[in-house]
């Protein structure tokens, strides 16, 4: 592993020490596909926050977060939705942005037992749209959809300024 990957690797895993859970909301609407009932319970969804630009207009704002597949079964995630943005959409930091990248979020597998951390330095999520009457407040609720209709909603803190 390159010592760039492995720095990257290191510090996310003391940040993943330092936070704990976000409160969450589970729901699962009763559809049933076959491993995937209650997906919502195995999924842990740590490290997250909700980062605006220090000057409006000067950047966009980007969800981190990190999540945590805790079960024996992989999971497929198939949305992540806020009332804070018009529409989350995926994007990466270093490498060219495709449409592959920014529907990456729609069809992402969850491997089991394994944590997925998207944070600045990497893939992450483009808040496009977003609403300021809901980003004045503190915290604000992003929904994560997983296949078979189960879904998990946060309560993530706002923050501006530089990162």
């Amino acid at each position: 592993m390159k010592p760039r990957y492995q720095a990257i690797l290191a510090s996310a895993l003391i940040s993943l020490l330092a936070l704990g859970p976000a409160q969450a909301q589970e729901h699962n609407n009763g559809q049933s596909v076959p491993g995937q009932a209650d997906a919502q319970k195995d999924i842990s969804i740590t490290d997250i926050s909700l980062h605006q630009p220090a000057t409006q207009g000067q950047g966009q704002t980007e969800l981190y977060f990190s999540l945590t597949n805790n079960s024996h079964t992989t999971h497929l995630l198939t949305g992540v939705v806020s009332p804070a943005c018009s529409t989350l959409v995926g994007y990466h930091t270093d490498q060219e942005n495709t449409p592959g990248t920014r529907h990456l979020f729609q069809h992402l597998a969850l491997p089991e037992v394994t944590t997925l951390v998207f944070a600045s330095a990497g893939y992450h999520m483009l808040c496009v749209g977003p609403v300021a009457q809901v980003l004045t407040q503190p915290n604000v609720p992003v929904t994560f959809q997983f296949l078979g209709g189960s879904s998990k909603t946060v309560s993530v803190p706002v923050t501006s300024g530089a990162r």
